[in-house]
């Protein structure tokens, strides 16, 4: 009995496994684009419900096992391209399958949180995003933030000048902070890295002031803009909330590439191209008759006699021609290296950029390397590690402010007429110039102004899966990385220079170190589970940030001749000895609801401590919440003309690091008698000091239509600062002058549309349009102290009002008036009134591309003080015509009347920018195939123009130039730039 059991058991079991292997089919075919016809590699099928799935081969083509004998629907999708839901059975074997290209992003995956993502067509947010193909796709840019002009709705750019290494900074959403960072968290892989405008020193030894006008890089510069994936912009708390105690300015989140499984490809790039400057002034030509008008009686014979032996010569020079419109030299070599396989998937990049400037001795070297490797340890268990070590060499010369050390060739050459020759003579020597305190041919020649530096960035990313099952997942990730800078510079005016001649100790140098250690850690559960017909998704997590800083500045005057050693300086001095240590902590819970794609919501909430805070140990809590209606999903949509209509609504709440030190008194030294010792500052620390914060709501609706052809993204923000730091002035009976304290309060409004698609889309022509208009509305709701001017260089040039009801970018000056708070008349305001943006791409026939990019300023008023200094020096050109015949030059009467008031150089910034234009042309596989068989994959060539063309009314170089560029406000004042610059490149790309 107990053998027929047994016997009787095996078959059943051998029966159940024949059904069991019966109760699955197998779906292969290929996949290809619409439009081209061409195999897509990569393209992912996803069994829907399910985590099962596959990619295409190198062919396009997939195979794929359903696990059951009932119907499955399998969703293909391509990054750039529309997915598609395609429904199977056991009888269908075969498919063919062509995926359109999506013009409107809507498949796009964005960042939300610190460890989940969403579809673009189900985010709550304006978030913008930045594709490698956005990036630099129509031409090369020789730093990030420099590529990111006209791209993204709500951002202000601004460039301390055209010098090369870069120099930017960026705004979204207005102006967060009166005197804290109003520059944007950036991240990197996971990695929060450090994007200062770090201190060069050139403003100390030319004596224009404070390191703000230094004209130094920003060190995003470092990063290699074509190992970049993709960029995403949370420009405001709504979105950005979950980043907490350093998100008030938003948050940039960049990508970089990674490796795919398949064949090792190897592209290697090559851009040669030469700059020109994009604009200049033009100089004032001289004559005895202004000679006679310009000059005190008693210099009119030298300087005539000056001027007859030019004439008998020829010897005229303009200087604004001799000293920037040189022709520069761009190289930029790519290497890139990428594959896998199932394990393993790797990317490796290797770039060197090497560019002059158009200002003699000026130019900028960037070498990068990149690794970026993905393992899968086991079915559950991945990592991925990315390392980029870069360094960078930067001659930015000098230009823009100096005070009576001449070391500024605009500042120089605004007060020398173009009859007198400041050339080196024959001999060697340098003539003295008897306009200005220096020679600036002389210091162009012979100055230095220098920046070296070595940084290395690491990134790593574990995740786990602790649970998986047919329709849930449970994950652990852990993230962290490190970033690395040290940044050496020098700046050394030799002693032959004609300044330095006439002083006690001539020759000075300035050596500066500076290295910063940043490192962060991240861990996260996330829980992905089905409550009913609504998918949740649910993460908690801590974070760690931590930021050393130290910097050393050491001056030397009074040089041995030649010598650019401290040692041999007379008067030794440590200019500066900084350190700084700064720790935060952070937990955050998340819960996103996502109801069929209906319906779209996430609440969450982050909580921050920070040992800059008054209270080291005490939690804020920066809360968010968001939801989205699809109601192009819903059953009772039938419209065929609005297939999308998205209206989201969303909140959430930032904060911005208090200063560090700001709850310290410092402490300053002093020798009495030769005693040393150490004196109280004038300033108390406030140990009750908390964090700037930010609260905004957010509104909009996005739509697509004609089946996403085109589509619709319309933005409007409020957002509220408080706690805005101030000196609070104290009682002279207290021992001191005054203390940081939480006062002022700002509220941006804006708007944001963007409208983009494609009118047209054929086999031999497909044209993409996008359309950006951004604007911003800044007022100071409450000041918290009485109201003061600041900023800029006084009320006789122009500076900024900071009074409640009136925006900080307000701009008075003289002549006094009782009307306005302050005192003053008001001029101007630095805020533009909108900003628009024109990107157009075109496909012409099979492989030719073009692409432009039009960007529009309108409205936005600058301090143009290179107006002021050329005016000053008889050297702008026009200065001696006569507009309104009143035997009066334009020199002397700048409108408005009567001609002595800071009006005269508050000037109107609007502009329009031709920022890019590229035409490439990529050759077919068939042709590349008939020259090279299967060695090449792939060969595109173009050319492109960065800086194309300007039209403005503007007097200055460039309306989106400031000496004070990388502050908070006060950034738009004009004083003698490097001129930016017109870039032209030829580029080849070859893939094997």
């Amino acid at each position: 009995m107990f053998k027929f059991y047994k016997t009787l058991l095996s078959l059943a079991f051998l029966w159940g496994s024949v059904g069991w292997a019966y109760a699955q089919y197998t779906v292969s075919g290929k996949v290809s684009d619409e439009r081209t016809g061409e195999p897509m590699i990569g393209a992912s099928i996803l069994i829907k419900g399910t985590t099962s799935g596959t990619i295409t081969d190198l062919d396009g083509g997939f195979s794929i096992t359903v696990p059951t004998n009932a119907g499955a629907s399998l969703i293909f999708s391509s990054i750039g391209y529309l997915s598609q839901t395609i429904e199977v059975a056991p009888g269908v074997s075969i498919l063919s399958i062509q995926l359109k290209q999506d013009a409107t992003n809507l498949e796009e995956v964005v960042v939300t949180g610190l460890a989940s993502s969403v579809k673009r067509s189900n985010l709550a947010n304006a978030v913008s995003s930045v594709s490698a193909r956005d990036l630099l796709g129509t031409t090369t840019i020789q730093t990030t933030d420099g590529a990111l002009y006209g791209k993204v709705a709500g951002a202000t750019i601004r460039s301390n000048g055209g010098a090369p290494g870069g120099g930017i900074s960026i705004q979204l959403r207005g102006i967060s902070s009166l005197t804290g960072a109003s520059q944007p968290l950036i991240i990197v892989d996971g990695v929060y890295i450090n994007n200062a405008s770090q201190r060069s020193g050139r403003a100390t030894v030319s004596g224009a002031g404070a390191s703000n006008q230094d004209d130094s890089s920003n060190r995003l510069a470092d990063l290699n803009p074509a190992d970049i994936e993709n960029i995403e912009i949370l420009k405001g708390p709504s979105a950005a909330a979950i980043y907490g105690t350093r998100a008030n300015a938003g948050v940039i989140i960049i990508t970089t590439k990674r490796g795919a499984e398949g064949r090792t490809n190897v592209s290697l790039s090559q851009d040669i191209g030469f700059a020109k400057p994009l604009r200049l002034l033009g100089v004032d030509d001289w004559s005895e008759d202004k000679i006679n008008f310009f000059f005190p009686v008693a210099r009119r014979p030298i300087e005539l006699e000056r001027f007859r032996a030019a004439q008998s010569s020829g010897t005229f020079i303009d200087y604004e021609d001799y000293f920037y419109n040189n022709q520069a030299t761009l190289l930029n070599t790519r290497v890139n290296v990428s594959g896998g396989n199932e394990k393993t998937k790797f990317f490796v990049s290797g770039n060197i950029t090497d560019e002059e400037g158009t200002v003699r001795r000026t130019g900028f070297q960037r070498y990068s390397v990149r690794a970026n490797v993905d393992h899968k340890i086991t079915n559950g268990i991945r990592l991925g590690v990315s390392t980029n070590y870069i360094q960078s060499n930067t001659d930015r010369g000098f230009t823009g402010n100096q005070n009576n050390s001449g070391a500024s060739i605009g500042y120089s050459i605004a007060y020398v007429p173009n009859y007198f020759d400041l050339r080196r003579s024959a001999d060697g020597s340098y003539p003295t110039n008897p306009y200005f305190s220096e020679n600036p041919v002389a210091v162009t020649e012979n100055g230095i102004n220098n920046s070296k530096v070595n940084r290395f960035i690491q990134a790593f990313t574990l995740d786990i899966d602790l649970l998986k099952t047919q329709n849930s997942f449970l994950k652990a990730t852990i993230a962290g990385g490190l970033d690395f800078l040290q940044n050496s510079t020098l700046v050394y005016l030799p002693e032959f220079l004609q300044f330095q001649r006439a002083q006690a100790n001539p020759g000075d140098l300035f050596v500066g170190r500076q290295e910063s250690f940043n490192t962060n850690f991240q861990a996260a559960l996330v829980y992905n589970w089905n409550l009913g017909r609504v998918n949740m998704n649910s993460q908690a997590g801590l974070v760690r940030l931590d930021f050393r800083d130290n910097a050393l500045f050491n001056r030397g005057r009074g040089l041995v001749p030649g010598m650019r050693n401290l040692n041999q300086a007379a008067i030794q001095e440590i200019n500066q000895d900084f350190n700084q240590t700064v720790s935060d902590a952070g937990i955050f819970l998340q819960q996103e609801a996502n109801f069929e794609d209906k319906i779209i919501g996430t609440v969450g909430v982050r909580w921050d401590k920070s040992t800059l805070n008054g209270n080291p140990n005490e939690y804020y809590a920066f809360p968010r919440a968001s939801v989205a209606f699809n109601l192009g999903n819903f059953g009772f949509w039938n419209s065929s003309f609005i297939n999308q209509l998205k209206p989201r609504i969303a909140y959430g709440e930032t904060a911005g690091p208090v200063n560090f030190g700001a709850t310290f008194t410092p402490l300053g030294g002093t020798n009495i008698g030769g005693l040393l010792g150490s004196v109280v500052g004038t300033q108390i620390g406030n140990t009750l000091i908390r964090p700037e914060t930010a609260t905004e709501l957010e509104f909009g609706v996005d739509a697509g239509f004609f089946n996403n052809r085109m589509a619709i993204e319309a933005t409007y923000y409020i957002k509220n600062t408080q706690n805005n730091i101030q000196n609070l002035n104290l009682a002279p009976s207290t021992g001191v002058t005054s203390t940081p304290s939480n006062e002022a309060e700002l509220q941006n409004k804006g708007i944001e549309l963007s409208l983009s698609g494609t009118p047209i889309e054929k086999a031999n022509f497909r044209w993409f349009t996008r359309v950006m208009f951004w604007q911003n509305r800044l007022n100071m709701t409450s000041l918290g102290i009485p109201t003061y001017i600041a900023g800029a260089f006084g009320s006789g040039l122009g500076t900024f009002l900071y009074a409640q009801g009136y925006s900080p970018t307000t701009i008075v000056g003289t002549p006094a008036t009782a009307e306005v708070p302050g005192g003053f008349t008001v001029w101007g305001n630095a805020q533009p009134k909108f900003n628009m943006s024109f990107f157009n791409s075109f496909n012409i026939v099979k492989g030719l591309d073009l692409s432009v990019l039009v960007d529009w300023k309108k409205g936005g008023d600058n301090i143009n003080l290179t107006s002021f200094l050329n005016d000053g020096g008889g050297t702008t050109n026009g200065w001696f015509d006569d507009d309104n015949g009143d035997g009066i030059p334009n020199g002397r009467q700048r409108a408005p009347e009567p001609y002595n008031n800071a009006g005269r150089w508050v000037q109107d910034a609007s502009f329009v920018k031709i920022r890019e234009i590229g035409l490439y042309y990529t050759f077919s596989k068939a042709s590349i195939t008939n020259m090279f068989g299967s060695t090449v994959q792939g060969i595109k060539v173009g050319t492109s123009v960065n800086n194309a063309f300007l039209f403005t009314k503007y007097e200055g170089y460039d309306p989106e130039t400031s000496t004070f560029g990388a502050t908070a406000i006060a950034n738009n004042v004009d004083i003698a730039p490097y001129p930016t610059p017109r870039r032209v490149f030829f580029h080849l790309t070859i893939d094997f």
